[in-house]
């Protein structure tokens, strides 16, 4: 089963989050929803860069999150800049021995003034192909 969770405090994940879902064959729910109980074999998590580096919520999550919960984390993330989640995301990950995907979907994220209008409708359709593409080859 796959799973989407994410963090999004002003909507540009939850947009990507939607989009990947749709691809996974899943719904996307916000990481406080995700239940220790729960499990998946492709867990997206998605989050955002904010003043360089992600937020406290999604950071307890990932805490949280125990090997025996998932097989594959997939990770997908916006910011107003190029940084990623991956390096931030396997020093918490890999001490506990669960796999990260190294290929991550990264779009624009708008803030302020910057990068108005995204993601949009193109950055959505790429989301949804990525997981689409990631469910298919992890299958």
């Amino acid at each position: 089963m796959n799973r989407v969770v994410y963090f999004s405090r002003g909507g540009n994940t939850k947009k990507l989050a939607e989009a990947i879902a749709k691809g996974a064959g899943a719904s996307a729910i916000s990481v406080e929803q995700f239940h220790e109980s729960e499990s998946a074999n492709v867990l997206f998590v998605g989050g955002a860069i904010y003043a360089g580096t992600m937020d406290g919520r999604l950071r307890e999550f990932l805490l949280r999150l125990a090997p025996s919960q998932v097989k594959q984390v997939v990770l997908f993330s916006t910011a107003a800049g190029r940084k990623l989640l991956l390096p931030e995301v396997n020093s918490i990950l890999d001490p506990k021995g669960i796999s990260v995907l190294d290929d991550e979907f990264h779009c624009k994220g708008s803030f302020l003034l910057a990068n108005r209008g995204r993601p949009n409708e193109d950055d959505l359709k790429q989301a949804e192909a990525f997981a689409r593409k990631i469910c298919g080859n992890l299958s």
